[in-house]
């Protein structure tokens, strides 16, 4: 078995001692140049990687980013898992550890992570239309990403283009000669403060007004009796409605489920399409049309932003908003009206 390489290794190779190995590490005393070249070609040859510590104190960061993870009853834990782990993931694809921190208080866990001085840099998540973050991201001394944006907001941030999501879920119901539309969202008073749910239901209005589309919105809790509820109550006020959207947080699959249970094939007798897609594996048997907010894209454009700056590109926390288009199934639950 193969032993790790130390820097007693690196300093036989280099020939000096083990003490000039951690200065050239730390950088905390003056090394000559040819001397901390030998040291340097002398990792690379024998492949040392020096400990976190070691390499931040030489870049006087810690090669820490930080996130606060906010956590309340009706989190959607599935969906919010695929940001956490695409946000790992992204930070170790340029050698920075994650660092969560949850907290019900979203603003108090950002200034926590900001005053314990651990992290270069902090990621934003579950962003509000109106957030308190936003000024607390400006005072900060360390740059700062957001998935997601405020109405308001003046910060650098990444999200998926919501705004498109909606039109197209108009455009696909217009198209196929539907008038009356239930549309379903969250109940969750969280879920309805979130910007991206105000860019959704804004963009959607506008839209179908455009298209000559009439909207009959519906409030869901989670779950699926309350969606049978919900769709039952809206056909038994509404015979003629002939089309479901469901909102950017809801569950397409019990919205599936309920149409079928209330003796509707989503395609066939009724259509469906969905403004986002389940974290979690499908538990219905319709291949529903739906829009997936391409999270690993998302994430990974944010991350990179975020990294280029703390590497050395001038820091600018004013770029505004870049969106990234959604995923598309095309799925088989549409119908078009005869």
């Amino acid at each position: 078995m193969a032993t790790s390489v130390t820097s007693r290794d690196v300093a036989e190779a280099a020939g000096v001692s083990q003490s000039t190995v951690s200065y050239v590490l730390s950088g905390k005393r003056f090394v000559a140049p040819d001397t901390e070249a030998r040291v340097l070609a002398a990792m690379d040859e024998l492949g040392y990687r020096p400990h976190v510590s070691a390499r931040a104190l030489r870049s006087r960061r810690s090669g820490i980013i930080g996130t606060v993870v906010p956590y309340h009853a009706l989190t959607d834990t599935a969906n919010q898992y695929r940001y956490v782990v695409s946000i790992a993931a992204a930070c170790r694809k340029y050698d920075y550890e994650l660092l969560m921190a949850s907290s019900e208080e979203g603003i108090e866990g950002m200034r926590r992570l900001i005053d314990s001085a651990q992290c270069d840099g902090l990621v934003i998540m579950d962003v509000l239309d109106s957030d308190p973050r936003v000024l607390q991201a400006h005072e900060a001394r360390i740059p700062s990403i957001f998935i997601g944006t405020s109405h308001d907001s003046d910060v650098t941030a990444v999200d998926t283009s919501f705004e498109e999501i909606a039109e197209r879920c108009i455009d696909l119901i217009a198209d196929r000669g539907h008038t009356e539309t239930l549309i379903l969202t969250s109940a969750s008073e969280h879920v309805c403060a979130m910007g991206f749910s105000h860019r959704f239901d804004h963009t959607l209005t506008a839209q179908a007004a455009r298209r000559g589309c009439d909207l009959i919105p519906a409030q869901v809790q989670r779950g699926l009796a309350p969606m049978r509820e919900a769709i039952s109550t809206a056909l038994q006020s509404h015979p003629h409605l002939s089309a479901v959207i469901t909102g950017p947080t809801l569950c397409a699959d019990d919205a599936a489920n309920a149409l079928l249970a209330l003796g509707l094939t989503p395609g066939e007798d009724v259509s469906l399409v969905a403004a986002a897609h389940p974290a979690d594996s499908p538990h219905t048997e319709i291949d529903y049309t739906y829009f997936d907010a391409d999270v690993p894209t998302v994430v990974s454009t944010a991350i990179e932003i975020l990294i280029n700056t703390l590497e050395g590109s001038p820091r600018n926390l004013n770029q505004g908003l870049q969106t990234i288009s959604p995923l598309f199934h095309a799925g088989a639950s549409l119908r078009p009206i005869s």
